[in-house]
């Protein structure tokens, strides 16, 4: 597609909130002296890592109507991302937030827990937050249009009206011919279940050419469709068949395949790294990504951008979005590390 034609190379839609970083890592928040602010959230950690590699980006989203709100607007703009998709909420929805730790799984009192030496743990205050009260007429679809490709993120299709806003989003894209991009991201909060997070995605699948996802976000996916199935390769060939042109299997340590139609797999090891927190790996994984299949780069070669991008994403600092690293740092990054490659297919 002829980027001249499109004032976007991508549009990330969802969740925008405030994470609040530890400044000193290895303690309980009980123990933190103090913390930083920043924006967080899977989507709006995906549009600002895009648009530090620079790619042209916007944002669709619903924001609470107040200082956090004005703060997130300010943020983006810093980054040269587009707000005027970003909406304000006028009910006195306060903005979802989460209180960061980062330390041994066995010393965490936070809800998501991972046997890891390094280990992140989120206090997560989501209920009633604005981004979920995102209306489907609120999206436009003149932004829409105006976009190579947009994203979307499982979580915001966790309840309604934020749902019925990101179906609206593909169904939108599907029109224009914009490459829908969706990111599994699957979290349980929000979701009254398994089954209904399953079914829900089982409906968005055959509206995304591009899906990203962990094996454990898969298994999720194929709940209420084939749940004895624990195949990459399977769950692959199941979505290309269904409409996807490009599934992506991501394994932490052991790597991430990728799959399109009429063609082999694609396998990239993942490149040591000394980690110092875990999360926002994935959404620079996915903005890393998106960057070598925006410039008309190989599957294989975007999963390097990838896999390079999250690499410099663990051992950055401990905000997502301040760890996003450079085009500059990506591409030496993929460059220094392509021995880790040789051998693979």
């Amino acid at each position: 597609m002829d980027k001249s034609f499109k004032q976007y190379d991508l549009l990330a839609a969802g969740r925008a909130g405030i994470d609040f970083n530890p400044v000193h890592i290895g303690h309980t928040f009980a123990l933190t002296p103090e913390f930083t602010k920043s924006v967080g959230g899977s989507p709006s950690n995906i549009v600002i890592g895009a648009a530090k590699l620079g790619l042209r980006t916007g944002f669709i989203g619903k924001t609470s109507y107040d200082g956090m709100g004005e703060y997130i607007c300010q943020t983006f703009r810093h980054f040269g991302i587009g707000t005027e998709g970003l909406v304000f909420d006028h009910t006195g929805a306060r903005n979802c937030l989460a209180i960061l730790e980062v330390i041994s799984s066995e010393n965490s009192g936070a809800y998501e827990s991972k046997g890891d030496d390094c280990f992140h743990g989120t206090y997560l205050y989501r209920e009633k937050t604005a981004d979920m009260l995102l209306c489907a007429e609120e999206i436009s679809e003149e932004q829409i249009a105006a976009s190579r490709s947009v994203v979307v993120t499982g979580t915001a299709f966790s309840m309604e009206p934020s749902r019925s806003a990101m179906f609206r989003i593909l169904e939108l894209a599907r029109k224009h011919h914009v490459t829908t991009v969706l990111d599994l991201d699957y979290r349980p909060y929000g979701w009254t279940g398994l089954e209904e997070a399953s079914a829900c995605y089982q409906k968005m699948l055959p509206q995304c050419d591009i899906i990203l996802g962990n094996r454990q976000e898969f298994d999720v996916v194929e709940l209420t469709a084939m749940p004895e199935n624990k195949d990459n390769r399977v769950s692959a060939e199941t979505m290309l068949k269904n409409g996807a042109d490009i599934v992506i299997v991501k394994d932490g340590s052991n790597g991430s395949w990728g799959y399109s139609k009429n063609a082999a797999p694609v396998f990239r090891a993942c490149i040591p790294t000394k980690i110092l927190k875990t999360f926002g790996s994935g959404d620079a994984y996915a903005a890393g990504f998106m960057y070598g299949f925006l410039n008309g780069h190989s599957l294989a070669e975007s999963i390097e951008f990838g896999t390079a991008n999250a690499s410099l994403a663990l051992a950055g600092g401990i905000s997502c979005s301040e760890s996003m690293p450079s085009v500059d740092q990506m591409l030496a990054h993929r460059e220094k590390s392509l021995s880790c490659w040789e051998g693979n297919k």
